[in-house]
Parts: structure tokens; C-alpha cells; sequence
């Protein structure tokens, strides 16, 4: 139980860590006070670009879970009941399953590697290197932010992954 408790703790606290520093690379921008946006970009490049290194780990581990929440949803008892009455669209109820299972931190550690990547051409090649390295692309940033560009309404936030995604 406490191997279990502590597991939980850390997703938590990953999780956590994620949301707060997507939500500052959300509100950063070349007007922010003391060079803040270029400050943390030069973050991602520190120790031969380690963190660079670790958003691409955690972009390809929630992607893999939420892809994996996903098809479980296809195969399931709940998906044949749903899809035989018709009372919920069954795309929107996979939607769902796979934002529960790692969709909902896949788009935001996403949009953080997007950040960097077109905060700094370094940043930018060394994630797509080290994207291309585990046999992935650009376009698996470009899927999670489509994505979640599609789930917002209009404003602010969907406009900046907007820009991203016409950057990348």
C-alpha cells in the first residue's frame, strides 16, 4: 500500500509540476519584465539541454498513455453499450478516456516543448533530434496541440497554440 500511496504522490506531483509550468509558459511572453520568457528558455538549454531531454521523456510517455486509455475505451463493455444505445457519440466518450488517461498532461507538457522549441532554434533542435532518436517527429507535438487547440473556445490560449503549431 505504501509503494502504491507513493507511486500515486509522484504522478501527482508530476502532474502538478506540469500544469504550473505550462501555465507560466502561457503567460510569458517578449514583454514580460526582467527577460522572464528568455530566461526560462535558456533553462531548457542548462546541463547540455537536459530539460529539453525531459519534456520530450514525458511527451512520449503521456502520449503513449493516452493512446493506450484510448484504445482500452474501444475495447470495452462501456464502448460496445454506448455505441448499441446511441446515448452518448462514441468519439466523445474515447475523447474523454483518453484525456482522463494522460490526454489532458500530453497537451500541455506538449505546448511546453513548443514553447521552447520556438522560443530557441537550439531548443528546437534538440527536441526534434531527440524526438527523431525514439523514432517520433515534430508531429507528435503538432497532434497534441491540434488537439487541444480544437477543445478550447476561442481566446487567448487557443491563439498562442495556434501560433505554435504555425511555428513548428
Amino acid at each position: 500500500k505504501a509503494d502504491a500511496a507513493r507511486k500515486e504522490w509522484l504522478r501527482e506531483v508530476e502532474g502538478n509540476s506540469i500544469r504550473i509550468l505550462y501555465e507560466l509558459t502561457r503567460h510569458l511572453d517578449d514583454d514580460s519584465p526582467n527577460e522572464s520568457k528568455n530566461r526560462l528558455l535558456a533553462k531548457f538549454l542548462e546541463g547540455d539541454c537536459e530539460k529539453c531531454d525531459r519534456v520530450v521523456e514525458l511527451c512520449l510517455k503521456y502520449d503513449e498513455r493516452a493512446r493506450l486509455a484510448e484504445y482500452q475505451f474501444y475495447r470495452s463493455d462501456e464502448a460496445d453499450e454506448l455505441e448499441q444505445t446511441g446515448a452518448v457519440e462514441i468519439e466523445l466518450a474515447a475523447l474523454n478516456a483518453k484525456l482522463r488517461g494522460g490526454g489532458d498532461i500530453l497537451h500541455r507538457v506538449c505546448a511546453i516543448a513548443s514553447f521552447a522549441s520556438t522560443g530557441s532554434k537550439r531548443c528546437h533542435e534538440h527536441i526534434l533530434e531527440q524526438l527523431e532518436t525514439q523514432n517520433a517527429g515534430m508531429a507528435v507535438l503538432k497532434k497534441a496541440l491540434g488537439e487541444f487547440a480544437v477543445l478550447l473556445d476561442d481566446g487567448d490560449q487557443k491563439q498562442q497554440l495556434s501560433g505554435y503549431l504555425a511555428a513548428l
